[in-house]
């Protein structure tokens, strides 16, 4: 979806303007489905996810969160706002028997602390 894509110059010029421009930062172009599943990841400390979409969002949980470490965070942008986001985050925990409370932030914002 066109609506959703921004072109890579823009987000690290949103990186710069926070001062997160670093060598640390690797961005991926791409969709997730694509990108995801190869990214050079091997744990984390949050995930922080704005899929907006059921796939987009199951593809992120898919590949990201078993890097994501005990005691880490898993935040959700869109559970409140985006209905298929928010199944595709009940599904996934749901099949992974993740039970941890959700808690949340604003009106569309979401988190969970991984046991």
């Amino acid at each position: 979806m066109k609506e959703l894509a921004i072109d890579l110059e823009t987000v690290k010029q949103h990186f710069k303007s926070f001062h997160l421009l670093n060598d640390q930062v690797k961005f991926l172009k791409g969709w997730f489905k694509d990108t995801l599943p190869q990214a050079p990841i091997d744990q984390l400390a949050v995930l922080r996810l704005d899929g907006d979409m059921y796939k987009s969002t199951m593809d992120a949980l898919i590949h990201l969160y078993p890097k994501l470490q005990s005691g880490g965070y898993c935040i959700v942008d869109d559970w409140g706002n985006i209905p298929a986001c928010k199944a595709a985050v009940e599904d996934y925990r749901k099949q992974h028997g993740i039970t941890a409370d959700i808690h949340t932030i604003d009106w569309t914002g979401v988190f969970w602390r991984k046991a």
